[in-house]
């Protein structure tokens, strides 16, 4: 087994090399490299200079030249895969069904490859809009570099149109592996990303060698760690960062290198004793024989064995590391942080589509199934707000009002159950809840025209 001890540093120190993003726009008729030279040349009229530097009868490889900006892509066509291989992918929305895979069986691949330079979401972005604007008649989009995970038509159409910046979740996928007992129900979990290295992070891993009570917690987890790494351009390892406060205080993380954090899994293990990433090498660890659990070396292949870091709970009383979310502990009422970053762009997004939430509100606020909630940051001292949320109670041109749902943390002047006039320059977030439906402005696209 490789040693990724460079790797790794490199990581800590955010000089990580990021990976080539994949991605495959899947259309429903065969075309040839000369086909897909004409619908170059219609990129070309959105930019200010598209060159082909590189081409045969299959490749071609392209400067899109847009200001100061050079984004290379390399292309490639091949034939579309049998519809029943797409069926197996993971797909990342409801939106996806069997009946989108059948109109491939006669179809084409186009791969396209390029390396995320500047702002990771920027360029996820630009990949999706050169994919839309390559193959406007795409049926779907397969990222390779997320594991092969499917995405939708209707997801690039809304976020391209819109303008709308993708989030950081949408950058991996989740894999989940867990062990059943003799009555299907899971007793132990292994949760690791796919996707993050063409960021310029390392992939993130949680072990769960027990039962839980929900999954409640589990995917903010993952995204708050992300999105600090990701934003802040390195990963911290073998130290304490604050993710999450709920009523008890502070929650804290430590993450360590999957090769040493395997033989923490299932017992306390005190910070003195966890070994220093930027003098010892980061090899794999003896691990307790007796000690069973999911994602240990017999369950990783080579693609499984990628630099990653498990996530462990840091007491701080006591200065140890555990496995998060006990058997019987109860992960509710948490209020996971975001960085300015994020908040500012989920307020950009909030705020492009509150239209639509604002068109509903008035068609079905006296419907008994619908709750209309919206986040709003409250300053409590200077630059930093508490975001929290109302439930609405009216919404006009000029006028937003709603009930606190929340006791504040750190705002004392404000309560749960109190009505207040709220600012639209201060909305972060919004989602409706309809039924069994939880709709955000991050998965509008899933709703409308139903």
């Amino acid at each position: 087994m490789e040693v990724q001890t460079e790797t790794y540093r490199a990581a800590m120190n955010g000089t990580l090399e990021r990976h080539f993003s994949d991605m495959i726009a899947v259309i429903p008729t065969r075309i040839t490299v000369e086909q897909l030279k004409h619908r170059l040349e219609i990129i070309a009229t959105k930019v200010d200079e598209l060159k082909i530097v590189y081409g045969d009868e299959t490749s071609l490889i392209v400067e899109l030249h847009t200001g100061e900006t050079v984004i290379p892509y390399e292309l490639h066509i091949d034939e579309a895969n049998d519809p029943e291989e797409y069926k197996m992918y993971n797909r990342q929305d409801s939106t996806i069904v069997d009946r989108n895979f059948e109109d491939v069986a006669f179809g084409t691949e186009i791969f396209t490859r390029t390396l995320f330079v500047g702002d990771v979401l920027d360029c996820f972005f630009q990949q999706l809009q050169f994919l839309w604007n390559l193959a406007p008649d795409l049926l779907f989009v397969i990222d390779s570099s997320a594991a092969m995970k499917v995405i939708s038509r209707s997801y690039i159409e809304y976020h391209v149109e819109n303008e709308l910046l993708p989030d950081i979740p949408d950058l991996y996928v989740i894999h989940s592996v867990y062990e059943d007992d003799k009555d299907d129900e899971p007793t132990q979990y292994w949760f690791h990303t796919h996707g993050l290295l063409r960021a310029g992070v390392t992939e993130i891993e949680l072990i769960i060698p027990n039962r839980i009570s929900s999954y409640y917690g589990i995917g903010d987890l993952f995204q708050t760690f992300a999105n600090n790494a990701v934003e802040n351009g390195q990963v911290p390892m073998n130290e304490p960062i604050v993710i999450a406060h709920s009523q008890q205080g502070s929650i804290h993380t430590v993450a360590v290198p999957w090769e040493k954090g395997l033989s923490y899994i299932g017992h306390k293990t005190s910070m003195d004793q966890l070994s220093s990433i930027e003098d010892e090498e980061v090899k794999l660890q003896p691990i307790d024989a007796q000690n069973t659990f999911l994602g240990g070396m017999d369950a990783r292949d080579e693609y499984h064995q990628s630099p990653s870091v498990l996530l462990f709970k840091f007491n701080t009383s006591e200065e140890y590391i555990e496995s998060f979310f006990k058997e019987h502990e109860e992960a509710t009422g948490l209020m996971f942080y975001k960085t300015n970053s994020e908040t500012d762009r989920m307020a950009y997004n909030a705020k492009n589509t509150f239209g639509y939430f604002s068109n509903i509100f008035h068609i079905e606020q006296s419907n008994e199934d619908f709750r209309f909630l919206a986040k709003f940051g409250v300053s409590y001292e200077e630059g930093k707000s508490e975001h929290m949320w109302f439930e609405m109670q009216n919404i006009t041109e000029d006028f937003i009002q709603g009930i606190l749902i929340n006791e504040p943390y750190f705002i004392e002047d404000m309560s749960e159950g109190n009505s207040y006039h709220l600012d639209f320059d201060n909305l972060t977030e919004w989602v409706i809840y309809a039924g069994d439906a939880v709709i955000k402005p991050n998965n509008l696209y899933m709703f409308i025209g139903e």
